[in-house]
């Protein structure tokens, strides 16, 4: 057996070459699958059959909906979030934002309606009338804050920001994965090599003794397979640690859980459920409607209030009820969308987003678990494979090709 290889290496040293081409071969494949799964954002060719599209970006919404739906059940159930929430200890929190909107309003509206009273009165008295405004205030705050919790879900749907925030930007589904599975994705590229080594010493000494013009192609057909196939088998098995004589198994992304949830958890709360974007949805679509009508129950009871006040008599004389609600909704509407400011507040200091969804998510079951990254991979597995084995087979022409078609004509 000796001498037919010194004699193949003799006739044509290229066959040494065998292994390390498929190691290349292996590697590139590899390569070009993780790249396929990401690009290009839009379809390329002719829809819908002919040409390509990133395997996530194609499949972004969808995707979005089955993280969601993790994120609703198991990390940020929002009515199990607010099951304990304290509107005291929170309105303690927010007591600067507090009164930085009362001393804008109350002065702005003085000026408004009653400049030369307000002007008038000295600065004691002005401090007893913010104090006083801003001891209401407060409790409003409390009762409107407990209306927030009590009707979260009507005012917060996790599953409609984070699907129109995908819907708006797709390339933000690649950003979370290559993220989250940055690990994964390396060794998916990196074993192509390695694999494609191992799997091409068998080739090598086929080709040594059967040197048939279809080894090559074959050989790069099941190598090109082979290697996706099976660096996408380690990734996600075993689930659990598996112990093989001085050996231990385990599926990479589940041996990376603690590492993983905080980088999701990182990537959720800085790309998708940020206080900006958060706000954005509230206040542009039906979540609005329920916090404004929370809000002018809670303001038109305390405008009733004031409108029995001596003093707030003498200085909203000049102006009807109507004009006074008027004003003071229309304060409302700024605030809501104002950077800072209470709504702004309550959604950036009531739930850590961060904090919440790494800490639930290190305790989650490798089943669950594995369905972060897992969707990625499963969607279009098959073209990622297949793919590898067509290039694969095109490498392996290629050998037959350019290296060893001298030795085939022989």
């Amino acid at each position: 057996m000796i001498q037919v290889l010194i004699d193949a290496v003799h006739q044509n040293w290229y066959v040494l070459l065998i292994p390390f081409i498929a190691g290349i071969i292996g590697y590139v494949t590899n390569v070009a699958a993780v790249y396929l799964m990401f690009h290009p954002i839009d379809f390329v060719g002719i829809p819908p059959y002919l040409g390509w599209q990133g395997v996530v970006p194609g499949a972004a919404v969808e995707l979005a909906k089955f993280s969601t739906h993790l994120i609703e059940t198991r990390l940020l159930k929002l009515s199990d979030l607010f099951e304990h929430f304290d509107p005291d200890t929170f309105v303690s929190e927010v007591r600067p934002a507090l009164e930085e909107m009362v001393d804008r309003t109350l002065d702005d509206a003085a000026q408004k309606f009653a400049p030369q009273m307000w002007q008038n009165l000295d600065d004691n008295a002005k401090a007893m009338v913010r104090a006083q405004v801003l001891q209401q205030v407060e409790q409003v705050a409390r009762d409107i804050l407990a209306d927030f919790a009590e009707n979260i879900e009507d005012i917060i749907s996790l599953r409609k920001i984070v699907i129109s925030t995908i819907e708006r930007n797709r390339p933000l589904m690649n950003e979370m994965f290559l993220s989250v599975g940055r690990e994964e994705f390396r060794f998916v590229k990196n074993s192509g090599l390695w694999f494609g080594f191992l799997f091409g010493i068998p080739q090598f000494i086929v080709w040594i003794f059967y040197p048939k013009w279809w080894i090559l192609p074959a050989a790069g057909v099941l190598v090109g397979y082979a290697t996706n196939w099976l660096a996408l088998k380690l990734i996600f098995e075993p689930k659990e640690p598996k112990r093989i004589g001085p050996f231990v198994l385990h599926g990479l992304f589940h041996k990376r859980q603690q590492e993983v949830a905080e980088e999701f958890a990182a990537t959720v709360s800085q790309m998708i459920l940020y206080p900006k974007n958060m706000v954005d949805f509230i206040t542009n679509g039906e979540s609005r409607e329920v916090i404004e009508q929370i809000l002018r129950k809670h303001f038109d009871a305390l405008i009733d209030q004031y409108r029995q006040h001596p003093m707030a008599q003498m200085i909203f004389s000049q102006i009807s009820e109507d004009e006074l609600r008027e004003e003071i909704y229309g304060r409302l509407d700024e605030e809501l969308t104002r950077e800072g400011g209470f709504l702004w507040t309550f959604v950036e200091k009531s739930v850590d987003v961060f904090s919440e969804l790494s800490e639930r998510m290190k305790k989650l079951d490798p089943e669950e678990f594995e369905g972060v990254l897992r969707p990625a991979f499963q969607k279009d597995e098959w073209k990622l494979i297949a793919l590898g084995a067509v290039l694969g087979g095109i490498a392996g022409w290629m050998q037959v090709v350019y290296m060893f078609s001298e030795t085939l004509l022989k």
